[in-house]
Formats: structure tokens, C-alpha cells, sequence
């Protein structure tokens, strides 16, 4: 009997299986999800950056009059339940030309060019936390003694920690698919868009730093181009901010 030919089978795990593994990129669409997300805002601007002051916030949920025009993603963590991370799309109000965070810090004309980001398709990127009291507590989990008994279990998982800041950009895609949102505008500390940079994600910066709750660099992105530079520099990120292309625009 002949015989076919076949092709080995790839078994090699790429970033995106192994994130998926661990963590899950929640939309915050219920009243219990969305204050999960208030609660980690809590966490990360009152209490660990101190941002904001804890006592504006008695019921220790950080909010503010952009959430009402908002939609949310929280990163869960899958073995332990909690949650990493959180970030919000703030929407566009066709009603408001000034409608996001950006446009009170910062006068330059491009962030009201509406025939280059036409108002119903522009969305503003803000309150992109990652807890660091997450972090510490998930490295004592995985501590060096646990993982040498149980290698295989910990392996990818502790891979997989410093790119943790990819499941709220695969929230953004995601919830930027679902509006038909096209363009992005946000404020990024410094640190963060070197950070997406090395993952081949970048944003544009626009005209100086401004002060918002510490150094922020106003941007911009067109999510088009954002994502195809992605493709282009690191297609194993691509795949897992788009959820292996189901969230492409």
C-alpha cells in the first residue's frame, strides 16, 4: 500500500496558547464585573500609585464622570480567581466635541481633526492598570521552592508574567471591534509606550508631555495600521491581542 506523504505536526505552543492558559480577558458587562473593575482602580490609583485620594472614594471604588460613557475589560487570573488588571474605552458622544480626558490637557488641533478621526469612530483609551500588589502576591505564589516541585505547572506560567499587559490591549482590540471603533486617543506614562514598543505596538505621540496624574504623552493610533505593524513585527503578539485575528477590524 502507498504510503502519503504528511507533515509533521507542529506541536510548539505559541504566546497566545499559553496566555490563554492563565489568564482571561473578561468584557466588564455585568454590575459585579464592573465594580471588580472600580475596585482594582481602588487598588492601583488611591493606594498603590496615590493618585487619587482614598477618602473621595468611601466605598473603595475608584470612578469619575467619563464611566458612564464608558465600556470595561478586566484580565483575570484563572488559577486564583483574581483579578490583574483592568481598562476602559471611553466612547464617543456625538452631542460633546470635547468628550475625552485628552481634550482638557492638551489644545492641539489634530484631537479635533474629525475628517482624519471622524467622531463616531474615535474611542479614548484610559485607566490601563495592572495591579502591582498582584504581581507580588502571584510571585509568592509561584515562589522558587513551589515551583521547582510542580516544573511543568509553572513553567509557562512564569513566561507568561511580564506580558501580562498584552490581555488588556487584546481588551481594547476587542471591545474596539465590538463599537466599531477605528482610531484611538489616550495619555501613556513614558514607561508604558517603550513598553508596547518592544511588542512592535505603537502609538503616535503628539506634541510634550503633559501633567495627568503624573507625565503622561498625549497619542493617538489607527487601529488598522496599529495592528497591522504588530503583524508585521511580532506576528506571535498580533495573534494574541487579536485573539489569533477573530478581533481584527
Amino acid at each position: 500500500m502507498e504510503m502519503l506523504a504528511t507533515k509533521p505536526i507542529n506541536t510548539e505552543r505559541t504566546l497566545a496558547d499559553i496566555f490563554s492558559d492563565y489568564f482571561e480577558v473578561l468584557s466588564a458587562n455585568t454590575p459585579q464585573l464592573q465594580e471588580a473593575a472600580y475596585r482594582l482602580r481602588y487598588q492601583v490609583y488611591c493606594l498603590e500609585t496615590k493618585f487619587e485620594n482614598p477618602w473621595q472614594f468611601p466605598e473603595r471604588q475608584e470612578k469619575d464622570g467619563f464611566d458612564q460613557y464608558s465600556i470595561h475589560s478586566l484580565l483575570k487570573h484563572s488559577r486564583t480567581g483574581n483579578f490583574a488588571g483592568t481598562v476602559r474605552l471611553i466612547l464617543p458622544r456625538l452631542e460633546v466635541e470635547k468628550c475625552f480626558p485628552v481634550h482638557a490637557v492638551t489644545s492641539h488641533p489634530l484631537f479635533l481633526d474629525h475628517r482624519r478621526f471622524p467622531r463616531s469612530k474615535v474611542a479614548a483609551i484610559s485607566r490601563f492598570a495592572i495591579s502591582k500588589n498582584f504581581r507580588k502576591r502571584l510571585g509568592e505564589f509561584i515562589s522558587p521552592s513551589a515551583a521547582s516541585k510542580h516544573h511543568e505547572i509553572y513553567r509557562d506560567e512564569r513566561r507568561i508574567i511580564p506580558h501580562i499587559t498584552l490581555g488588556l490591549v487584546a481588551g481594547l482590540v476587542r471591545m474596539s471591534k465590538e463599537q466599531g471603533i477605528q482610531h484611538w486617543f489616550c495619555m501613556v506614562e513614558p514607561p508604558l509606550l517603550r513598553l508596547l514598543s518592544k511588542y512592535g505596538l505603537y502609538l503616535t505621540a503628539v506634541g510634550p508631555t503633559v501633567e495627568y496624574h503624573g507625565k503622561r504623552q498625549p497619542c493617538y493610533a489607527h487601529l488598522d495600521q496599529f495592528l497591522e505593524m504588530a503583524h508585521k513585527e511580532r506576528p506571535d503578539v498580533w495573534e494574541l491581542i487579536t485573539d489569533k485575528g477573530k478581533n481584527c477590524p
